[in-house]
């Protein structure tokens, strides 16, 4: 009689066991499926987070679209369009000199040259002349760098300055220094025009036209 009890007794105690590891393995899966549930929220939130910042950027860098063409044939007396990310601008080339010295000075290269230009703006802004001048060089060859205006070093060149409204236009002089060429290319610089900020604008100044 007592060894029925035992084992009665026996029965009950694995059943009560049965039932709480079964009561704990339940809420260990409630746990991992919690926690899954939750790294999926966050990777979902991260890929949101992440495709926004995208849209953002694409609409930030797709805000300047070019309506002008390059121009790189200009001769000395004609007008470049200038189209870039800051304005809208004109530049005439009105006359071409090569000198072997300025001011009493000789170029450290072979000779300067010095341009007579006359610069509009067409853009809807006030702008300074000096930003629409920026980039722009003179070069011998047109697979190298050239030199920038050095107007402000010269005292007998008259440089450009102050800023000019929508629709102003202001001509002085453009100078720096040159290796002889056949031709003379006065230019943007092509890393601006490279990088899509600007359409390419070039004048060809043949060495006979600028004695």
């Amino acid at each position: 009689m007592r060894q029925i009890k035992n084992a009665n007794l026996l029965l009950t105690l694995l059943f009560i066991s049965g039932l709480l590891l079964s009561a704990c393995s339940g809420n260990d899966n409630s746990v991992s499926t919690n926690e899954v549930e939750n790294e999926n929220i966050e990777e979902n939130e991260t890929e949101e987070d992440s495709t926004e910042e995208n849209t953002d950027n694409d609409s930030n860098s797709g805000g300047f679209t070019m309506g002008t063409e390059n121009q790189e044939d200009l001769s000395i007396g004609e007008t470049g369009r200038f189209d870039s990310d800051l304005t809208t601008y004109e530049i005439t080339l009105d006359e071409a000199q090569v000198l072997d010295e300025l001011d009493g000075n000789t170029s450290q290269l072979d000779a300067y040259i010095l341009l007579d230009i006359t610069v509009k703006n067409t853009g809807d802004d006030t702008q300074s002349v000096q930003d629409l001048l920026y980039g722009l060089e003179v070069t011998d060859n047109l697979e190298m760098t050239g030199y920038q205006n050095y107007a402000e070093s010269f005292d007998s060149v008259e440089e450009m300055t102050g800023e000019l409204a929508p629709g102003e236009e202001v001509s002085g002089q453009f100078v720096t220094e040159i290796y002889e060429g056949e031709n003379y290319y006065f230019r943007l610089r092509t890393g601006i025009a490279g990088s899509g900020s600007s359409n390419q604008v070039t004048w060809v100044i043949p060495a006979e036209e600028a004695e």
